[in-house]
């Protein structure tokens, strides 16, 4: 393959990662499916790190609005390469997947890889070596990134990335908190959806780390901000959900940590906990903003159940203060016979 057609797929690529936000393209479809289909033909080939690191560069595409065969085809093809490639020898002790997160090989590797690929081309020294690179292991450690894109929690033995879903949700609750919505955000929407998946939550450690967002969201909600009743039924509806679960919630913690003081923070540390894959990048980030609270402390059932009945009295009493009392019998408060304290306290009104 010439140079020109290199930089011509590498163009086409890079094409597809610009504009994967604007809507379902048949034609990126087909450049997708393409560089999947040359990779799934030969996944272990004197190519694969080609393919292998196009579908990387077109992953925030396959995880937003492909065709409904895109994602299947890319995963089959990264998964393939993985297992022609994993167990290869090499001599390196590190390896340029592991290095960065997701976000920043998507920023370089559209200049990187004609270079890469180019055999001719003069090397970057400022870079990791070629070898590296074209290492087996390497391309088999980036064909493990885009499948746990694809499938969060198929893969193993990659660095720790948060859902692309759960980053989304962040994202958009923050800016909604510091009071600055993105263009075309439903409030409303947004602050109940995480009631909605409080309530839906079956996973304990799932659910515990929801409630800390609820507790995050539920200033706003109460707060001048928001006068809205479906919004307060929501986030109550789903704590009363949680609660249902934690009726027999104890510890033997002698206090629990506070949330963090600014709303947005305790929503990046909830939503980080309500998943595995969020809860394994809190592991590995915690602290670094100066705030690190152990998470077997924020998942503790007795945390919960405390966090949870805090914050569902408030939104009840902002409810009964707008809207009148419910009615006997209607959001009644399920018991939590048994639960104690968290002794240092649980939530403080978030500051945007």
């Amino acid at each position: 393959m010439s140079a020109a057609e290199i930089g011509d797929l590498v163009e086409a690529w890079g094409g597809v990662q610009d504009d994967y936000q604007s809507h379902r393209d048949a034609a990126k479809d087909r450049i997708v499916l393409e560089c999947a289909r040359a990779l799934a033909a030969d996944p272990g080939g004197e190519r694969a790190h080609q393919w292998t690191l196009g579908l990387v560069m077109m992953l925030p595409y396959v995880g937003w609005l492909p065709g409904d065969d895109v994602p299947g085809a890319v995963f089959d093809a990264v998964r393939a390469a993985d297992g022609a490639l994993g167990d290869r020898p090499c001599p390196h002790e590190v390896h340029p997947y592991a290095e960065d997160e997701l976000e920043d090989h998507l920023f370089w590797l559209r200049d990187l890889l004609p270079d890469l690929v180019d055999e001719g081309a003069e090397w970057d020294e400022d870079e990791r070596p070629r070898d590296e690179w074209l290492c087996p292991r390497n391309v088999a450690g980036f064909a493990r990134i885009a499948m746990d894109f694809i499938e969060p929690g198929s893969a193993a033995g990659i660095p720790p990335r948060l859902p692309e879903d759960i980053q989304q949700d962040i994202e958009s609750l923050s800016a909604v908190l510091h009071g600055c919505p993105r263009p075309g955000t439903d409030v409303d929407s947004e602050i109940s959806h995480v009631g909605d998946a409080l309530g839906r939550a079956t996973d304990p450690d799932d659910r515990a780390g929801l409630v800390v967002a609820a507790a995050a969201v539920s200033w706003y909600a109460i707060s001048d901000m928001m006068r809205s009743k479906p919004v307060l039924d929501d986030l109550a509806a789903g704590l009363e959900a949680a609660l249902s679960h934690l009726s027999d919630a104890r510890c033997a913690h002698d206090g629990h940590p506070g949330l963090p003081g600014s709303g947005p923070d305790a929503v990046w540390v909830g939503l980080h906990l309500s998943s595995p894959a969020g809860r394994r990048v809190y592991e590995a980030e915690r602290g670094t903003g100066g705030w690190g609270a152990p998470p077997e402390a924020l998942l503790c059932p007795a945390f919960t159940a405390a966090t949870a009945r805090e914050t569902l009295a408030r939104l009840r009493e902002r409810r009964e203060a707008l809207f009148g009392a419910e009615s006997p019998g209607n959001g009644a408060e399920p018991p939590v016979d048994g639960a104690e304290s968290p002794g240092t306290g649980t939530t403080r009104s978030p500051e945007g």
